[in-house]
């Protein structure tokens, strides 16, 4: 059977041993191929495990069917030589000795048969191992390319805010904080400034107010003093 030859490198694959071989940037495509090469194994050791086990079942009864046969000649031997006919005892006794060498062989090729199947079951348990450990390796290797597109992300709101120091929630609140802050600050300049315009303008009118004053009086003298010209 062609996948009997491949009983070692089958078995002695090894999943986690490929990985530390491989790069980083190149771990995926290297689970894609174990994967898909295990997929084909199990495929092909399916498709010859039924003729190996009917091979083994076959030889099986072979064997069963020769033993039987053989104390049936040595039953006949001696009833012959109690019959006194020590010449068919000799017959059935040749026949039962090549009866006996059917069976040493068909035991020889069971043992072969028994031990390819032994090995199918083993390949195929190896096989069916091999393919969960792989998709789970990838399913791992899918979240672990999420998480870092996710701190990509991250870093780039760093950079963006202009500081490059931090590499959590915490401390990207932080810089957005001081942001809302410096915002509330200029907007409070803002109103003093207004409430600061508004007292100088008021201080302004008052001076206005003491100035037409003495315009005022200054008028009422004129006057006075042209009455008192008259006069």
């Amino acid at each position: 059977m062609g996948i009997l030859s491949r009983f070692k490198e089958i078995m002695s694959a090894n999943l986690n041993a490929a990985l530390k071989k491989a790069e980083n940037a190149n771990a995926d495509k290297l689970l894609e191929k174990y994967l898909r090469d295990a997929k084909e194994n199990l495929a092909q050791v399916k498709a010859e495990t039924a003729a190996v086990i009917a091979e083994e079942m076959g030889l099986a009864r072979k064997i069963t069917e020769c033993e039987a046969i053989c104390n049936k000649q040595e039953k006949y031997a001696i009833a012959a030589i109690k019959s006194g006919n020590e010449e068919d005892a000799k017959k059935f006794l040749t026949y039962k000795s090549h009866l006996e060498q059917q069976v040493e062989d068909l035991t020889a090729q069971y043992d072969i048969a028994k031990s390819n199947s032994e090995k199918m079951r083993q390949m195929t348990k190896k096989l069916v191992e091999d393919i969960q450990a792989t998709e789970s390796k990838m399913r791992e290797l899918k979240q672990k390319l999420a998480v870092a597109k996710q701190r990509e992300k991250l870093n780039q709101i760093d950079e963006a805010l202009g500081n490059s120091s931090f590499g959590d929630f915490d401390n990207l609140f932080d810089v957005v904080q001081k942001r809302i802050d410096a915002a509330d600050a200029a907007a409070g300049l803002n109103v003093e400034l207004v409430n600061e315009g508004q007292e100088i303008e008021d201080l302004a009118k008052k001076y206005d107010a003491d100035a037409n004053q003495l315009k005022k009086d200054t008028v009422e003298e004129q006057l006075a003093r042209l009455k008192a010209g008259l006069q």
